[in-house]
């Protein structure tokens, strides 16, 4: 798992606290809140969307690992 600089870290805080999803920019209705890590966001659409370049780096390893695993040459 990765861990996020400081500037993003700040970033998901601030935007947290003010009640607004990082990815969309939209104000969170109170109880559509969904959380992951740090950030806090207006549905898993927007969770799924601003991480997916982490998901994508996450699956291309895990699919390395599988390949390895397959041909041990």
């Amino acid at each position: 798992m990765h861990s996020m600089d400081k500037t993003e870290d700040a970033y998901l805080l601030e935007l947290r606290d003010r009640n607004t999803c990082p990815f969309c920019g939209k104000i969170i209705p109170e109880g559509a809140k969904v959380v992951r890590g740090k950030g806090t966001f207006c549905s898993l659409d927007c969770v799924t969307r601003y991480n997916e370049p982490e998901f994508t780096m996450r699956a291309q390893h895990l699919a390395e690992i599988a390949r390895r695993q397959h041909d041990p040459h």
